[in-house]
């Protein structure tokens, strides 16, 4: 098991800590905390992730993207 910090920036911010398996990849992660990888960008130590890379147990932010007209 590796250990996730996590932190959602959504207008507010969430912060947590994860247990995960070592197998899990990003979009699990997104899963397992009920969010939609559609709107969302993901990022490790500060740099953008494909959600299909495994995760390490680093520091994660979830940035959820805004648009409108």
């Amino acid at each position: 098991m590796l250990k996730v910090r996590i932190k959602i920036l959504s207008g507010s911010v969430k912060q947590e800590t994860r247990e995960v398996p070592e197998d899990f990849t990003y979009e699990n992660l997104l899963g397992s905390l009920n969010i939609n990888p559609e709107i969302v960008l993901v990022f490790r130590n500060g740099n953008p992730v494909p959600l299909d890379e495994n995760v390490t147990p680093d520091d994660v932010e979830i940035l959820r993207i805004v648009s409108g007209g």
